[in-house]
């Protein structure tokens, strides 16, 4: 008699869930901090926040609906950062 092999096994499907969901529930534990903005401020964009337009030179990216260059963000966080020790 041949034994039937089973595709869809329910215990595979539930371990391979859990495994791909593991990083995802621990990863904004060890975000890295930027700096602290106030609740009405408006948070500068971060390119891993972004949605990829462009991948030439210079890189496009969606952010708020806005579109920015790798460039225009790199200034954007720079500034954030000098205003940030400055104290301001």
């Amino acid at each position: 008699m041949r034994r039937s092999i089973r595709l869809f096994n329910p215990a595979a499907i539930g371990a391979l869930a859990l495994a791909l969901q593991g990083c995802a529930a621990v990863a904004p534990a060890f975000a890295p901090a930027g700096p602290p903005t106030s609740p009405t401020a408006t948070p500068i964009p971060l390119v891993q926040n972004c949605a990829v337009l462009f991948t030439g030179t210079p890189s496009r990216f969606a952010c708020n609906g806005k579109v920015y260059t790798s460039f225009q963000l790199a200034k954007l966080r720079e500034d954030e950062a000098k205003r940030y020790a400055s104290g301001k």
